[in-house]
Order: structure tokens, then C-alpha cells, then sequence
């Protein structure tokens, strides 16, 4: 035991004196570490220094003779745009001295003569002798210093000119006098905030162009005399920097002046005999480096120690536990020696103690779950063979089913098994036995079934059982409960007889609602019959010239009556729709932009009519495509206009706004606000406008021919986009309707020409609206075009003067239409006048012109583009302006209709009848067909080509229209699968036309039909 001891003891000292040994080396080469970092740090310092000063000074450089640059192509600039007037009188000549000036922000612009006097802006000067030029023998640009002895230093650019005649001498040098604060603008010259980096310039003698030497820390006003007290380290010297200045060559020295440790890179500025300067303190850099370094030796030095103290620390707790544990061991050694004798008597009595806890755990935890679920247990025991032996029903079981004790209800198999309905009984006992016979242990025993209680009849029970099992597989125990669910069990049939009645009574909802929507349907049908015989009879009574304007004014009563009519019938379907859950909503890719410009095409041509002001604008990014429903929302702003139009008196404004509000993932919420200065409406009534058939004014109904539908069907619509609409108004002043939908984002964007780059593109935007130029110029930049904007023609002409004065001309010109003072039409031509075809010049408007077309044609416009303004039509207008100069609009196929024949099938005599004289006003024939079968029949036995079109009722007897398409399709002749087949029907729904275009047709018109929609589509359907 001694010897242990003793070993434990050498043990420990050697640690000791180990862990000593290792905080002493520890903090050593902490040290170590610490100054070799140190003597590192100079040798960075200078490294960086010589890169971090050629960098530096080469920017500034390049600044310093980008600036003379920029001025001299100033001064040339300047003479490009000197002209006769200029040069007729003094006067003259002065005032574009005095403009220049301004222009580029110089002291003097002056021009000298051959006999060496100084023309200026103020006057006539006799001191050509102080400037360095040589005013004769100039040949290029000049740059030189006025004054470089003084503090007020000038920089003096000259440049040679052919000679100009003025008032009996010859002018033949210009310069420009620069304040030399003026060129060093935006070059920046002072110190950090370190003191510890410096920028100058010099002329090659060493005289400071900025009145500093070597930061300020030098009185001289010559560089090259301040360093004579410099002290120079062995790879610099004085004279390398003599020689270097007066060579004009790039140079590095380093120097102590003044005990700070300084290096000085210059080099040469390009075009001048100046020398740039970039001077760095290395002690200022080195020292902050010294201090962080010097602080991180400290902190390591410091971590050492207290990592030594810790260690000893430990070593010292190790050593006293040791001793504690020395006499730990002898007694566990004794304890050990007692304990074994006893050891086999504690595991058995522990192995019994476990098995005694885990069953009073698994008693305890069924008592606990049969309370919470108010369940009656019950177990089963068997012997080895699996055969049962024993069976117990708790006292639970028994009260649930009405039996007070075991002798009531006796623990055997059939006290329960008894009580088993009749139509249960045989599942239940499968159920049980297979659980039991499974040897696996995979089926389950859960089933559900009536018992016949004592005293409460038959209850719904659910049982479950789990049993445990030897290794063999055979049955231990089986242990179960019982829950009484009878409320559940008579819940359930009551929801099945109300789920039975709620069916029968969605059958007997469809079935009405499909009553409904048949009525409706034959209702549309027969209404636009008649209704497309009044149309067509008063179109045709119209064309007739002998018409007195009495009856001609009558007859356009009769068909203003005849269209609003039809419009109610159109509102009345539509609120049907909406009212049974059959309007759906597309989810289609679309473009905004056509949308917006086919509304505004619309909504702009009424206004023209009533002689109101319409203004389209976009605030903010708008996608050119977004995923939706364009048609429903198309019809929602429409309606919206178009009631703004209707209650606007002539001379009031109608204002059209698109915002973008929020993107989140990939939904972007858009909203559209609609502003008049209409009548306005009581604000009593806005609760009310949404409500079908609401009107806030009988009379004023009947003057404007409102249904009253129009608001309604507006705002199911929107509500149906997950969107709303709001309305503000004040009586006399005006109302505004707020839209917010939000609609699903795409990726697809508007194709731009690969061979057109608009980030190459200069655009000048002239409108007399700021917040229209803006826009554009916002719309323009987001794909990357550059443009300038102005608000008038003059101001556009000096632009453009300028611009073609340096050679850059713009691309593109963009101008408004309607501008106070000149029109867009009036620029475009003075543009044309001045510069010809230097530019392309597309007019924006919001207004159809249609009216100034021929005139801005022969002005020069080489297109037109709509307001709102989307970058996409810029560029497809702008290649197509290039490609074809004068060509504003594509050419859209349109057939000839003269001389051209028809098939019409209508069972109708009298729409038969008036729809062949209509067509007649072109000069088109038409045999007529009195069913679907006599159609098929006439185009089968006719001569390919015979017909051009086939305008084809659907409801008619015999065969239908929707029949006697499919037939024609079928038929085996080359234009039976081409021929244009028009359906003409009263039928108005969605799924009405649907079915047209499934069966075969082309186009779908519902009656009643105007004669110059359906002219419209045979020119587009019909080809040669």
C-alpha cells in the first residue's frame, strides 16, 4: 500500500515541475513572437507604402489631365458654336465671351490678334507679354501657369485657331484663364484624417501649384529646396529627385525631414510640365501598427501568466486529492473485502424489488387512463400452453353495464359473452380469438359492438385489448378496456340524417339554379331575336340617303333604345352568373401594356366626343405581363370610365392613375384609381352604389341611361380577383374610385432586339409636364437607356445644339403632342429644319392622332406611341421608326369584301332577310340555308371556293348550328377544314361560346349583330 503511495507522490512532482516548465516556455515565445512581429511591421509598412502611393497618385493623375482634357474640348466646343453674329461687332463678340464664361465657369475666355492684343469680355487688354504662350507660333494645345509666384495662381489654356477676321484685324489664338482651385475640383488634395497621406502638384523647378510643400510642414514654397535639409536613407537622394523633376520622370525617394519618416512617389501629368506628388508619413502607419501590435503582446504576455498561475493552481488541488484519495482506496479496499459475502443476497433481492415496481408502475398507470377515459377494465391470464386460466372484470365493467358485484356479474368468459347482440356477437368472438392465436403479436383486438345492459337496454361499447407473450409467442396476459359510446354512436346517426337532408336540399338548389340559368338562356334568346331584327332594320333604314333628319333622328333614338336595352339584357346575365357561382376567373398570361393601351384607345375617344380632358398616367413600375383574368378586369376599369365619361360635363377632366403597391413572392398588388370632375354624388348614397339596381336619382337615370347593374357586377368582379374598390365623392366637385387587385408575376418579359442595345442609346424627352418626364425618364432607365429631359421646344433646341456640337447626337427624340406655346408637330419640324435626319422623333400623346397624322407626317415624326409610356414600345417603335422612316402603322390584312358570296343558315325569315341587305350594303351575296342540314347539304354539293364565309345560327331545326359545324369540318374537300364559319345566335354566355369554338367555329357574335363588327370580322377571317 506504501509503494502505491509513494509512486502517486513522484507522479504528482513531475507534473508539477512539468507544468512549469510549459508556462515558462509559454511566455518566452509570447515574447519572441511579440518582437518579431515588430521589426515585420517596417518592412510591411514600406512594402505597402510604395504600392498604396503609385495606386493613389496614378488616380490622381488621371483626374488632373482628364480635367485639362475636358477643358480644352470646352474650348473647342466653344468655337464650334461661334458664329457671323457673333463676330459682326465688339458687342457681340463680348456677349458670347460673357456666355462662355458662365458656361465653363472661367475667369477669362479671351481671343488675341495677330498684332498681340487681348480681346476679353470687359474689354481690351495690352498684356500679352505675361502669359508663356507663344500667341504666333502656336500649332496645338497649350497648358501653362499665370502668376506662379503669387498665392493666386492661374491656369491658362490656349489653343490655336484659323484666322478669323474681326473689325479690320485677325484673330489667331484663343484662351481661357482657370482659377487653379477651379481645375482642381473634385481632385482631392487634402490629408486624411490620420495627417498621414498628402497629394500636391508642382512644375518641374519644384514651385507648389497649391501654395503647400511636403504637407505644410516645410515654410519654403519649393519642394526641391524644403528637401536640401531632408535626410535622405541610402537608396534615395537629393539629386536623383533634381534630376528626376527636371527630366519630367516618375521617381520614388524616401526622406527624414523635420525627424518624421516620410516617402514621396510624383510622376509626370500628361500634357503639362507639372509633376503630382503623393507623399505618405510611414511613422504614423508604423506606430498605429507598433500600438496594436504592442497591445496584442501585452494581452498574450498576460494570458500566459494567468494560464501559469491556473495550471499551478490545478497541480496544487491535484496533489490534495491525491491524499484524499490514498485513504479513500484503503477503505474501499476494506469495504470491498465485507461486501462480497454479501453481494448475492442484494441482487436477489433487488431483481425482486424491480419486478414488484414495474408492476405497481403498470397497475398504476391503467388506473390513471381507465379514470381519465371513465373506461372499465378487465384482464385474462393463461398458462404456459396459451390456455386461459383465469379471468377478471373490474368493478368499473360491471356498474357501466348495471351489476353491482361478482356475484352479480361472475369473473368467466361468458358473463360478458352472453350479453353480445345477436349481429354482433359472431364478429366480436373472431376478433377476440384471432388476437389471442396470433403468435406475432400483430393483430390487434379493437372492435366495437352492443351489449344488453341491466337496467338501460342496448349500449354501443369500444373495446380494446393488447396481450404480453413469451418468448414462444404464447399469451401471457391479456389486458383490456371497455368505453361506453353510445352518445357518440346516436350523434352520428343524427349528423347522417342532417347530412342526407342538407343533399337532398343542394339537389333541389342545382336544380333550381339550373332552371333558372335555362330560363335566362331562353329568355337572352328570345329577347335578341326580335331584338337583332330592330338593330338590323334600323342600321339598314339609316344607309338610306332620302331620309328626312326627323326620321333619321328618330330612327337613332329607336337604336340608342334598341342598344340600352341590350346592355340591361348583357347586366342581367352577368349578375346571374355571378349570383350562381358560373363566372370563373382565367389565370392567363397577359400584357399590360396592350390592355392599357386598348382601354385608353376607348375611353380617349369618348372623351374626344364629349369634348373632355383624358390623362392616363403610370406612377411607379409596372410589369409589362402579369398572370390573370384581363378580360374581367378590362371590363371592370372600362365600366368604371366609362361611367366617369358619363357623368362628366363637356370641358371636365377624367383622370386615369396605375400604381404598384406591394411584391410579395410572386403576387404584386396593383391599384387603379379613376378621378372625374362629374356631378359627384351625396354621400348619403356611397353606401348604397354597390347594391344591384341602385340609382341615386331616378331622373338622372333615365338622362344618362344608367340599369343600375353596372356598379354591382363591378364589384363582384373585383371581390372575385380578391381585390376591393372604394369610392370617395362630393356633390358638384367629382368622384374617384380606388381598384386594388393583386395578380400573380411572371418572368417573361418584353423581347428586346439582340441586335439592339439600349444601353447605347441617348433619348431627349421633351414635355412641358415635369411629372410626365420623369416618369419616362424612370421607364427608360429600367432598361438601361440614358435620356435628358426639358419642358419646351427652345429649351430642346439648346440641347440638342450642344449635344451635336460634340459629336453626340441623340438617338431619339420623344416628344409631347399637346405643349403650350409649340406643339409637339411644330418642334418636330424646326428639329427637322436644323438638323434633318440626325434624330428619330416618336410623338407621345394620350389623344388619337388620327387627326394630326398627315401633318406631323410631312413635319418629320417618324412615329407615334400611346401614354402611358412602357420602355418595350419605345424600343419597338424606335426599330421600326429606323427601318421604315415614314411608315407609322402596320399594315393589318383586310379582305375585300366586294363581290364576295356567303352561306347564311337561319331558320328565321325575317332575320334571314335583314341580315342579307346588310350585307348587301357591302356588296356581298348570301344564299340562305333554313336549317343546319340544308346548310351542310348547299356548302357539300357547292364548287370548292364557292363561298368565302358561312354565317351559322345555333338554334335551328332539324339540325342545330354547333351539329352542322362539326358535319362541315368533317367533310372530305380542301376548304371544308379552312372556310371561315361565324356563329350568329342570341346565345350570350361564356359557355355558349365555348361550345361554338369546340365544335369548329371561328368567331362567335351575339345578336343582336352590328353590321360593322361583323364587316370587321369577315376582313380579318376571310383570306384570298
Amino acid at each position: 500500500m506504501s509503494k502505491q503511495r509513494s509512486q502517486y507522490r513522484i507522479t504528482i512532482n513531475i507534473a508539477i515541475v512539468g507544468g512549469l516548465l510549459v508556462a515558462l516556455v509559454l511566455i518566452l515565445t509570447t515574447v519572441w513572437t511579440g518582437l518579431s512581429a515588430q521589426r515585420g511591421t517596417d518592412r510591411a509598412v514600406r512594402s505597402v507604402s510604395n504600392f498604396y502611393l503609385r495606386e493613389l497618385a496614378g488616380r490622381r493623375g488621371q483626374v488632373v489631365a482628364s480635367n485639362l482634357q475636358n477643358n480644352i474640348q470646352n474650348m473647342r466646343d466653344a468655337l464650334d458654336l461661334l458664329n457671323e453674329d457673333d463676330l459682326s461687332d465688339m458687342e457681340h463678340l463680348r456677349a458670347f465671351q460673357a456666355r462662355m464664361k458662365k458656361l465653363y465657369n472661367a475667369e477669362k475666355f479671351a481671343f488675341v490678334d495677330a498684332n498681340g492684343l487681348i480681346y476679353t469680355s470687359l474689354g481690351l487688354l495690352y498684356n500679352i507679354a505675361d502669359y508663356d504662350f507663344d500667341y504666333l507660333s502656336i500649332s496645338g494645345p497649350e497648358v501653362s501657369i499665370k502668376d506662379i509666384e503669387s498665392s493666386d495662381k492661374k491656369v491658362v489654356i490656349a489653343l490655336p485657331i484659323d484666322q478669323l477676321p474681326f473689325s479690320g484685324q485677325t484673330l489667331v489664338t484663343c484662351f481661357m484663364e482657370i482659377d487653379m482651385d477651379v481645375l482642381l475640383e473634385g481632385l482631392s488634395l487634402q490629408s486624411d484624417a490620420n495627417e498621414a497621406t498628402f497629394c500636391n502638384l508642382y512644375d518641374r523647378s519644384g514651385i507648389s501649384l497649391t501654395n503647400k510643400v511636403l504637407g505644410g510642414t516645410s515654410s519654403d514654397v519649393n519642394l526641391l529646396d524644403a528637401l536640401r535639409d531632408a535626410r535622405f536613407e541610402e537608396d534615395s537622394s537629393y539629386e536623383q529627385a533634381v534630376k528626376d523633376f527636371s527630366a519630367g520622370r516618375e521617381g520614388v525617394i524616401t526622406f527624414n525631414y523635420s525627424g518624421i519618416d516620410e516617402t514621396l512617389y510624383y510622376s509626370p501629368v500628361e500634357g503639362t510640365d507639372w509633376m503630382l506628388t503623393y507623399l505618405i508619413r510611414e511613422r504614423i502607419i508604423s506606430d498605429q501598427i507598433n500600438i496594436i501590435s504592442q497591445g496584442i503582446i501585452t494581452r498574450s504576455l498576460i494570458q500566459s501568466i494567468v494560464t501559469a498561475l491556473v495550471m499551478l493552481g490545478v497541480f496544487v488541488v491535484l496533489l490534495m486529492q491525491t491524499r484524499k484519495n490514498s485513504k479513500l482506496i484503503l477503505d474501499k479496499e476494506t469495504a470491498e473485502a465485507e461486501n462480497r459475502g454479501k453481494q448475492a443476497e442484494y441482487e436477489a433481492r433487488l431483481k425482486l424489488q424491480d419486478q414488484l415496481l414495474a408492476q405497481e408502475r403498470q397497475n398504476e398507470s391503467l388506473t390513471v387512463m381507465h379514470g381519465m377515459l371513465g373506461s372499465g377494465p378487465w384482464f385474462m391470464d393463461f398458462d404456459e400452453q396459451g390456455r386461459m386460466i383465469s379471468v377478471t372484470w373490474s368493478d368499473t365493467f360491471r356498474r357501466m353495464l348495471g351489476y353491482a358485484d361478482e356475484e352479480d356479474f361472475p369473473n368467466v368468459l361468458e358473463s360478458w359473452s352472453d350479453l353480445l347482440h345477436e349481429e354482433d356477437r359472431d364478429r366480436v368472438l373472431k376478433a377476440y380469438a384471432d388476437a389471442i392465436d396470433d403468435y406475432t403479436g400483430q393483430t390487434t383486438y379493437d372492435v366495437e359492438y352492443r351489449l344488453r345492459t341491466k337496467n338501460q337496454g342496448w349500449r354501443w361499447f369500444h373495446a380494446m385489448g393488447k396481450l404480453t407473450r413469451r418468448p414462444d409467442g404464447s399469451p401471457i396476459t391479456y389486458i383490456g378496456i371497455f368505453v361506453d359510446i353510445t352518445q357518440q354512436k346516436e350523434m352520428e346517426l343524427t349528423l347522417a340524417r342532417q347530412q342526407e337532408a342538407l343533399k337532398s336540399a343542394l339537389a333541389q338548389a342545382e336544380a333550381a339554379n339550373a332552371a333558372k340559368t335555362s330560363f335566362l338562356s331562353s329568355m337572352s334568346h328570345e329577347i335578341r331575336t326580335p331584338m337583332n331584327a330592330i338593330i338590323g332594320l334600323d342600321t339598314i333604314a339609316l344607309k338610306d340617303p332620302t331620309l328626312s333628319e326627323e326620321t333619321r333622328d328618330r330612327l337613332r333614338k329607336i337604336g340608342g333604345s334598341a342598344k340600352h336595352l341590350l346592355s340591361l339584357i348583357n347586366n342581367i346575365l352577368d349578375m346571374s352568373r355571378i349570383e350562381s357561382g358560373r363566372m370563373t376567373l382565367k389565370n392567363e398570361e397577359f400584357s399590360m401594356r396592350e390592355m392599357l393601351e386598348q382601354i385608353n384607345t376607348m375611353i380617349n375617344s369618348q372623351c374626344q366626343e364629349k369634348g373632355l380632358n383624358y390623362d392616363c398616367r403610370i406612377m411607379g413600375k409596372v410589369e409589362d405581363y402579369y398572370i390573370g383574368d384581363d378580360m374581367k378586369l378590362k371590363q371592370v376599369l372600362i365600366n368604371i370610365l366609362g361611367n366617369a365619361v358619363k357623368f362628366t360635363p363637356e370641358g371636365g377632366n377624367v383622370t386615369f392613375m396605375v400604381e404598384p403597391m406591394t411584391i410579395f413572392e410572386d403576387n404584386a398588388t396593383l391599384r387603379f384609381i379613376v378621378k372625374d370632375t362629374g356631378i359627384g354624388m351625396e354621400s348619403d348614397y356611397l353606401p348604397k352604389i354597390f347594391e344591384p339596381f341602385s340609382q341615386e336619382d331616378e331622373h338622372k337615370s333615365n338622362k344618362y341611361g344608367s340599369t343600375g347593374l353596372g356598379m354591382a357586377i363591378t364589384k363582384n368582379i373585383v371581390e372575385m380577383m380578391n381585390g376591393n374598390i372604394a369610392v370617395e365623392s362630393e356633390k358638384g366637385v367629382g368622384s374617384t374610385f380606388t381598384v386594388t387587385v393583386t395578380l400573380r408575376t411572371t418572368d417573361k418579359q418584353a423581347q428586346d432586339d439582340p441586335e439592339m442595345r439600349p444601353q447605347d442609346l441617348r433619348v431627349l424627352i421633351v414635355d412641358d409636364d415635369p411629372i410626365a418626364c420623369e416618369h419616362a425618364k424612370l421607364v427608360l432607365e429600367e432598361v438601361g437607356i440614358v435620356s435628358d429631359a426639358c419642358c419646351g421646344g427652345d429649351e430642346a433646341m439648346e440641347m440638342l445644339a450642344l449635344a451635336h456640337a460634340r459629336m453626340e447626337a441623340y438617338n431619339l427624340v420623344l416628344v409631347d403632342l399637346k405643349m403650350p406655346g409649340q406643339d409637339g408637330v411644330e418642334v418636330t419640324r424646326r428639329i427637322r429644319a436644323q438638323y434633318s435626319d440626325e434624330s428619330t422623333i416618336i410623338i407621345l400623346t394620350a389623344y388619337s392622332w388620327d387627326d394630326v397624322m398627315a401633318d406631323a407626317l410631312e413635319a418629320g415624326v417618324d412615329s407615334f406611341i400611346a401614354k402611358p409610356l412602357f420602355a418595350s414600345n419605345v424600343l419597338d417603335e424606335f426599330k421600326q421608326a429606323i427601318c421604315r422612316r415614314l411608315e407609322t402603322h402596320r399594315e393589318v390584312h383586310k379582305a375585300e369584301l366586294a363581290g364576295r358570296r356567303v352561306l347564311l343558315a337561319e331558320d328565321m325569315e325575317i332575320n334571314a332577310e335583314i341580315m342579307m341587305d346588310v350585307l348587301s350594303l357591302r356588296d356581298v351575296k348570301a344564299d340562305h340555308a333554313e336549317n343546319g342540314q340544308i346548310a351542310v347539304d348547299m356548302f357539300s354539293q357547292s364548287a370548292v371556293g364557292t363561298y368565302s364565309a358561312i354565317l351559322m345560327d345555333v338554334r335551328m331545326p332539324v339540325m342545330n348550328g354547333l351539329e352542322a359545324t362539326r358535319a362541315i369540318r368533317s367533310l372530305d374537300r380542301a376548304d371544308a377544314k379552312t372556310i371561315p364559319i361565324i356563329a350568329l345566335t342570341a346565345n350570350a354566355f361564356d359557355e355558349d361560346v365555348q361550345r361554338s369554338l369546340q365544335a369548329g367555329m371561328n368567331a362567335h357574335l351575339s345578336k343582336p349583330v352590328e353590321s360593322e363588327h361583323l364587316f370587321e370580322t369577315l376582313e380579318q377571317l376571310i383570306r384570298e
